[in-house]
Order: structure tokens, then sequence, then C-alpha cells
């Protein structure tokens, strides 16, 4: 937004309270903004008592002399050479505010990107991790069945060797037997 002289008595206007906070408030320790606004004080003070002058012919004429004139035109001319600098200030602050604006903008698009793709990342792995977890749930399922298996067919292979070792005690007696029977006949 560009400021120009014709304006600026009317944003003066408007700003002349905001102007009088923001002295109060610390403004920026390297802006001359409050400096150029002091100085256009002191000049709108000079061209006040530059106008209020009447040097008329021997001073007995209440119209303004030729000097007073000058005065007036130098006093008017000072305020219009600050509102210029006045004017330039705005605008080189208007172009810092519009270059840290597109700046911080940049800035929040990449930490929203950074930020969404922290997201995807972060979903993405949940997502292994659950996969990887249900993976470890089965095989976990599957090791489970196949002890209970391994368990019923030890308990199996035991039983069947109780009784084999039982036919073998019983053969072994019988066979005593028969020697002792064959023995004594």
């Amino acid at each position: 937004m560009k400021f120009t002289v014709c304006s600026l008595p009317v944003l003066l206007a408007l700003l002349g309270p905001a102007t009088a906070q923001a002295q109060d408030a610390d403004p920026a320790p390297d802006s001359p903004l409050p400096r150029l606004l002091a100085e256009r004080r002191v000049l709108t003070r000079q061209y006040a008592e530059a106008s209020a002058q009447r040097h008329g012919l021997l001073g007995l004429s209440n119209k303004p002399s030729k000097k007073d004139l000058q005065d007036v035109v130098d006093a008017l001319q000072g305020i219009v050479n600050k509102d210029e600098q006045i004017v330039a200030v705005l605008n080189q602050t208007t172009q810092q505010a519009q270059t840290t604006a597109a700046q911080l903008q940049t800035t929040t698009t990449t930490l929203q990107n950074t930020s969404r793709g922290d997201r995807n990342l972060n979903a993405e792995r949940i997502s292994e991790l659950q996969n990887e977890q249900q993976n470890l749930q089965e095989r976990l399922r599957q090791a489970t069945e196949k002890q209970r298996t391994l368990e019923a067919d030890l308990q199996e292979a035991q039983q069947g060797r109780t009784v084999r070792d039982g036919l073998v005690v019983a053969l072994a007696l019988a066979c005593v037997g028969l020697l002792f029977w064959r023995r004594r006949r």
C-alpha cells in the first residue's frame, strides 16, 4: 500500500492518538518514525507562529508582509518535506511488514507440510507396528497350539511307553516263570 502526500494529513489525523500511544509504548528502537513525527510537530508549531505574524507596511496594516508570507511558505515546505520523509518511512515499514508476512507464510506452510508429513509417517509406523503385533500374536497362538500338540503327543508317547514297559515286565516275568517251571520239571 503506497501513501501519498495528499493523504498524509488525513492519515496523521487518524493516527494522531495512535502515534501518541505508539510513542508511549516504546516503538522499535531503529524506527525513525517517532523522531520524524516530533520534528513535524515542531514544524507545525513554526507554521502556526509564522502564519500568526502580521508585519504589514510600517506595522500599521493587519496584512502579512512579504517576509511573513515567505516564512509561512518555508514552514509549509518544511512540513511537506517532513511528510514525504514520513511517507517514505511508512512505505518502507509496509514493505518490511509484507516481506515479514510472506516469510511467516512460507514458514507456516513449511511447518504445516512438515507436520502433515510427520503425521503420515507416524500413522504408517503405527500401522506397521500394529501389523507386527498381530503377526507376533498369530505366531504366539501357533506356537502355543504346537506346544499343546507336542504335549499331547508326549503324554501319548509316555502312556505308550508305560504300556510297553508293563508288557516287557510281564513278558520277563513270564519268561522267568517258564524258566523256573522248566527247571522244576
